[in-house]
């Protein structure tokens, strides 16, 4: 007879780069101000990944403090997935650089590709893995180094992108009444250019904000705004929406919140047209912007280390992203 195990959060980890980059920093020819873009996104500066940093380097550091947080060695896990768009390299995976960088043993390690919706995805992923008892313990990674696929001349993109990552380990639950309740996966590519990198190349960071990089359609993300922001508000009240039927809960029953960290504009219509309390809302967007499939994860961990969380709390993660992507789920951590 099968056995099936419940998923639990073990731990969190966070890792950002340390230079910052303010709205006031960008130039004069950008046609842009700090007024313009905390109006239409919520966002003061962000993180912007030096010349040694990497998504794997991120990555590992974010693992590292995971799995401290969850007071387990790398030998205890079994799989590594990684999410992200901008990995060091084609080949090998970032997922297999995080797996030498901790010292694994040759345990699974692979990249996945969900744009924002990564992370849930990989998330996912883990967790059937879980359940099945193929694996006890894994490690799911989101980490972006996003500053080297914009075009810093292209204001409707670089004002909103940011560079980081973020990690959870995840388990077999305990039987004390955490673990996961629901989760759903969407795609729709008939809507694939609404976001796009059409290149495989990555370009060195830009030395300085002021000597923006040669335009090439091929190698910066492009972005339909219009479109993204419309999709964006209709899923989220869709996934929260969903959510709560499929669990038979109410807001009330939901400790946090913790959205994909796109655009405030963005999370304040939906959630004021569901009506949803806002103190109940995770947002750290105004300091890191859109790190894509690292943001969930790394507003996770700020919760969990700034008690906005705590275990037993019942959190819903909701995310959204090119492909077009979209995912929710509801854990008690």
């Amino acid at each position: 007879m099968s056995t099936s195990f419940g998923v639990m959060l073990l731990g969190t980890g966070s890792s950002l780069p340390a230079r910052s980059l303010r709205n006031g920093d960008f130039p004069a020819s950008l046609d842009t101000s700090d007024e313009w873009i905390r109006s239409r996104t919520g966002i003061g500066e962000r993180r912007i990944a030096a010349a040694g940093d990497t998504s794997a380097s991120l990555g590992l550091a974010a693992a590292r403090r995971a799995l401290e947080a969850a007071q387990l060695d790398p030998a205890d896990l079994d799989m590594i997935i990684c999410a992200t768009v901008t990995p060091d390299m084609m080949v090998p995976a970032a997922a297999c650089l995080i797996q030498s960088g901790l010292g694994c043993r040759p345990i699974p390690a692979f990249d996945i590709n969900a744009a924002c919706t990564g992370f849930l995805y990989g998330l996912s992923i883990a967790a059937q893995f879980i359940r099945t008892g193929s694996c006890r313990r894994i490690l799911v990674v989101g980490a972006e180094t996003l500053s080297r696929i914009v075009d810093f001349s292209d204001r409707t993109t670089c004002v909103l992108f940011g560079d980081g990552a973020g990690a959870v380990v995840v388990g077999a639950a305990d039987g004390q009444g955490r673990g996961e309740h629901w989760f759903r996966l969407y795609a729709d590519g008939s809507r694939a250019d609404y976001i796009r990198l059409n290149g495989a190349r990555l370009r060195p960071p830009a030395s300085s904000p002021a000597e923006p990089r040669p335009t090439d359609e091929f190698d910066f993300l492009r972005m339909n705004g219009r479109e993204v922001f419309k999709f964006a508000v209709r899923t989220i009240i869709e996934l929260v929406s969903e959510s709560l039927a499929e669990c038979n809960l109410s807001p009330a029953d939901i400790d946090l919140v913790i959205p994909h960290q796109v655009n405030q504009r963005i999370i304040d219509a939906a959630f004021a047209d569901l009506n949803f309390p806002t103190e109940k809302l995770m947002v750290n967007l105004d300091r890191y912007g859109n790190t894509s499939a690292a943001s969930i994860p790394i507003a996770l961990d700020e919760a969990m280390r700034t008690g906005r969380a705590a275990p037993g709390d019942r959190v819903l993660l909701i995310a959204f992203g090119g492909g077009l992507t979209w995912a929710g789920g509801v854990w008690t951590i």
